[in-house]
């Protein structure tokens, strides 16, 4: 049996949904984007949950207690440093996840890891963790296109947030072949008409990373259509028992979610802004503090 498994997939591809289904079981210690860019700040204030995130509450709650994570993460493995080839040395990262994984440990007898940020990585995890199995959620690319759109859109209160543009930023696409454009030069803006086309190229790159190195590869679709056979491939694949059933009433089809309101009550919009960017502003003074 696995004691310690990875979960990785690009944004709005359902991986928090994989990590909830592990969060649920009871028997997983599991840490929520290791790698975000935000993490220490959220650790001193919390990210508000997504709507559509159901059942998710308080993402970092496992982190507590876990001090050397503000000496030790490191904001650019989220904001530029995306790409690690599988001989690189990489000792602050091995550092950081060895420490993390090891808390977990002393917390529970099992452990998972979500990653958004590791698709690029993955080479150098599988050589660095070559026993750890690697769990890929992802999606139909039009559909994860649309929901980075969608998300897009509700943040900032409008229909035309740049998507057509190849610069489009939303969910950092447009960082994101930015910085890898050296080592997959067809990321470059220039080599794409729109912002679909850009993004596209990015979802299928990091999809053959994960075909490559990945141990199982579930399809978000399949996932919720076909909960049962799915999800017990998932826990069949590191042979844990999970109570399968009771799993299921964590899924909301894709169907009955409401729709993202552009204009969600505009007021309570600028309100939750305000308090979160007063959060932040706070979070930010406090780690200068500790650091």
């Amino acid at each position: 049996m696995s004691k310690l498994v990875f979960l990785s997939g690009d944004f709005s591809s359902g991986s928090t949904l994989l990590w909830l289904l592990f969060r649920k079981t009871g028997a997983f210690h599991t840490l929520y984007e290791p790698l975000h860019e935000r993490l220490r700040e959220y650790l001193i204030y919390p990210l508000r949950s997504y709507e559509h995130h159901f059942f998710s509450e308080n993402y970092f709650a496992e982190y507590k207690g876990y001090k050397e994570v503000f000496k030790l993460h490191s904001d650019a493995w989220g904001r530029s440093d995306f790409y690690l080839a599988k001989d690189d040395d990489g000792t602050e990262l091995y550092r950081y996840l060895s420490y993390i994984i090891g808390m977990s440990f002393s917390r529970q007898e099992r452990v998972a890891l979500q990653f958004n940020r590791i698709a690029f990585k993955l080479g150098w995890l599988r050589k660095n963790f070559p026993e750890v199995p690697i769990i890929h959620i992802y999606r139909e690319p039009e559909k994860q296109w649309d929901s980075i759109v969608r998300r897009s859109q509700s943040h900032h209160g409008r229909e035309d947030v740049g998507q057509n543009s190849v610069n489009f930023s939303g969910m950092g696409v447009s960082n994101w072949c930015n910085q890898l454009q050296e080592q997959f030069p067809e990321l470059r803006a220039e080599n794409s008409n729109t912002g679909y086309e850009r993004y596209l190229k990015l979802y299928n790159l990091s999809l053959q990373q994960h075909n490559q190195y990945a141990d199982l590869s579930v399809k978000y679709e399949d996932l919720v259509s076909n909960f049962s056979e799915e999800c017990e491939k998932i826990f069949d694949l590191i042979d844990y028992p999970a109570d399968i059933e009771y799993l299921s009433q964590f899924v909301v089809p894709t169907a009955k979610h409401k729709p993202l309101s552009n204009d969600k009550k505009k007021i309570d919009r600028m309100v939750y802004e305000k308090i979160d960017r007063l959060g932040s502003l706070y979070a930010r003074a406090k780690l200068r503090l500790i650091l």
